[in-house]
């Protein structure tokens, strides 16, 4: 009875109409990537398993087809559909398949192989109950499929594989704690959404508390069960766990003797659409038993004759035994002894048949247990003379290996003794590197430190000294003439006037390039801004970007990060050809970034290979020194982009 409670189980779920398959089949027909192709053949294989097992065969071996080899989740998914065709019928075939599955599967924590992993263990581990295994189907469902199901975040899964348990333990006449699973299920599957499958978790896992809670003469609480059940069934009418629910709910009301409500939950059990034979057995049974109660043996005579002729409900020797003794009781109630006497005859023929098959199983178990036996003694005994010829050979063994080990200790020992030289080579060259690193960076820094205080200088005398003069020429010549010439003169003086103005005007540009006033009055940020000012002219767009500029730079700093962008704006006006350049600086922190886009000609590969034509080689040192990163990307005919990073603490 509890491997028939399994068969139905799986059985269940995979009874679909047929307008459903036509659906898949049209989907398949359509799909165009063979990964989703494959996977819904194999869905068309399952729902095929209890119908045609060739057919759907075949199927799994189209979809197998298009797996590639390292797709480890439909390979195993091939595999656990494969056990699907033998489920019930070949159990060790239907294991082989189902460890397969799992085995591949056994690296992919993704959801659905994680999912998939659980029901190949459900299923091996259902198979291990049908061979009366079930200590170890209990094992498996505990410590493989809950926790793989808990792991995917499969709810209604850990629900249903509780409801297991606990139909378990109820086959075990341990009523209390198959209720105690029934309720775990229960709390998770009423957290889940209001659904059809869901709906029919709620109905079956109800329906089996209250038919244990029966089994404990409790009809209280039973009844407590039953009315959750008729809710949820009231919104899903057509729910294939609805026969079961009628069924346990007839039992309720004959333990109370109200045969007449009885009666009516057992009828409605039979008009439903779908009746597994095994409900049907017992809606039979029952309908019979409660037609007797109520005094209507006649009616309850012509129920059980109309299913004494199906030869698969008869071929089940004690279904066979359980419908003739109700047959037999019946008869003795309308009078008809003869005939009751004929089926209280077969019912105990019956019995003494399945009692002798119930001894010949225990003998042939014991038979085996005995060879078993025999077998280990036989088997020991071989092994204790294995183990005396082979005690010599393991010493001799035992001191190869010993001279073995002793040989590759002093080889690894040499080998790391040399490894440690090298790598002492390594690191003083890594720290001779570092060191004329360090001593370049010095240099770098004098030189660069050097140039700028000559710049200053130079910048100095000529803003003060030469510029002031200039000046100071101007305005001398400027009284002179307004003393000495004559009207007719003054065109030509004042062309040289705007010859001395546009020297003065190079003089303060140049003295302005050597350093920029503004940025020792203003801060970086504001000589930046002038300097994009500087360079723009007619056809020519400079879009300068400051973002987050501390104004607590070190002078050092800002005045390297002008002279970056002052050659990055140098090069670009004269050998990109862009009209438009985007001039970007940002801080963020210690980090300090730099950006200069132009939309000009590009560089070509081979200017790119030679820095110094560019003249790029002193922003390069600079970068360098300030132990930063440059960037350059170029596309011929669509413009330059220079990245550049550098770290405000190393200044």
């Amino acid at each position: 009875m509890k491997n028939l409670f399994w068969l139905l189980l799986f059985l269940v779920p995979c009874v679909f109409p047929a307008q459903e398959r036509d659906s898949l089949e049209n989907l398949v027909k359509k799909e165009k990537n063979p990964l989703k192709k494959a996977d819904l053949l194999l869905e068309i294989a399952n729902y095929l398993s209890d119908i045609d097992t060739v057919e759907a065969i075949s199927y799994i071996k189209k979809a197998k087809k298009l797996i590639p080899e390292n797709n480890k989740y439909l390979k195993g998914k091939v595999q656990f559909t494969f056990g699907q065709q033998f489920f019930g019928i070949e159990v060790d075939r239907a294991q082989y398949f189902y460890k397969r599955a799992i085995d591949i599967l056994k690296d992919q924590q993704h959801k659905e192989a994680l999912i998939l992993t659980a029901r190949a263990w459900h299923n091996y581990g259902t198979m291990e109950d049908y061979k009366d295994n079930s200590d170890e189907f209990l094992s498996i469902i505990l410590t493989k499929s809950i926790p793989l199901a808990i792991k995917a975040g499969r709810n209604d899964l850990q629900a249903q594989y509780l409801n297991d348990i606990g139909a378990e333990m109820y086959d075990r006449k341990q009523y209390k704690k198959s209720i105690d699973y029934y309720d775990q299920s229960l709390k998770i599957i009423e957290k889940e959404p209001a659904n059809y499958i869901n709906s029919q978790r709620k109905i079956e896992i109800n329906t089996n508390a209250a038919q244990s809670y029966l089994y404990m003469n409790n009809g209280p609480k039973a009844k407590v069960y039953l009315l959750n059940a008729e809710k949820v069934l009231e919104k899903y009418p057509d729910n294939p766990m609805s026969v079961p629910f009628y069924l346990v709910y007839a039992k309720y009301f004959q333990l109370y003797k109200n045969y007449e409500n009885s009666l009516e939950q057992l009828n409605k059990g039979l008009k439903q659409k779908i009746v597994l034979p095994h409900d049907y057995f017992g809606l039979i049974y029952q309908k019979a038993f409660t037609l007797r109660n109520l005094n209507r043996s006649e009616e309850g005579i012509k129920v059980l004759k109309s299913v004494m002729d199906n030869r698969n409900l008869m071929s089940m020797k004690l279904n066979a035994q359980i419908l003739h003794n109700e047959m037999s009781l019946l008869y003795a109630d309308v009078g008809d002894y003869k005939n009751a006497y004929h089926h209280q005859l077969e019912t105990k023929s019956l019995s003494d048949s399945l009692l002798a098959e119930e001894r010949n199983s225990k003998a042939l178990m014991m038979e085996t247990k005995f060879r078993t036996a025999e077998k280990e003694k036989q088997i020991a005994k071989n092994e204790l003379e294995i183990n005396k010829k082979n005690q010599y050979m393991w010493m001799l063994g035992f001191a190869a290996l010993l001279f073995l080990s002793w040989g590759i200790y002093i080889y690894n020992h040499l080998k790391n003794k040399r490894k440690i030289a090298e790598q002492r080579e390594i690191n003083l060259q890594q720290q001779l590197k570092e060191k004329e690193q360090t001593e370049q960076l010095k240099v770098t820094k004098a030189i660069l430190d050097g140039e700028e205080r000559e710049r200053e200088r130079v910048a100095k005398d000529l803003h003060d000294g030469l510029g002031g003069m200039l000046a100071g020429v101007k305005i001398n010549l400027s009284t002179w003439s307004s003393n000495h010439l004559e009207e007719d003169q003054y065109e030509s003086f004042h062309k040289i006037l705007n010859q001395l103005d546009s020297s003065v005007s190079e003089l303060r540009r140049v003295a302005r390039n050597l350093m920029p006033e503004s940025l020792l009055n203003f801060g970086l940020e504001i000589a930046l801004k002038d300097l994009c000012e500087f360079y723009m002219k007619d056809g020519l767009t400079i879009d300068f970007q400051a973002i987050n500029i501390q104004k607590n730079l070190p002078l050092n700093l800002q005045v390297n990060i002008y002279r970056i962008v002052q050659e990055l704006l140098n090069n670009a006006v004269k050998h990109s050809g862009a009209d438009n350049i985007l001039v970007q600086c940002s801080q963020n922190g210690e980090e300090f970034y730099i950006t200069v886009e132009d939309n000009g000609k590009g560089i070509t590969e081979s200017e790119m290979s030679k820095v110094k034509s560019l003249g790029l080689k002193n922003l390069q040192n600079r970068v360098d020194f300030l132990k930063g990163k440059m960037e350059i990307q170029s596309t011929e005919n669509q413009g330059t982009s220079v990245n550049i990073e550098i770290n405000t603490h190393v200044a």
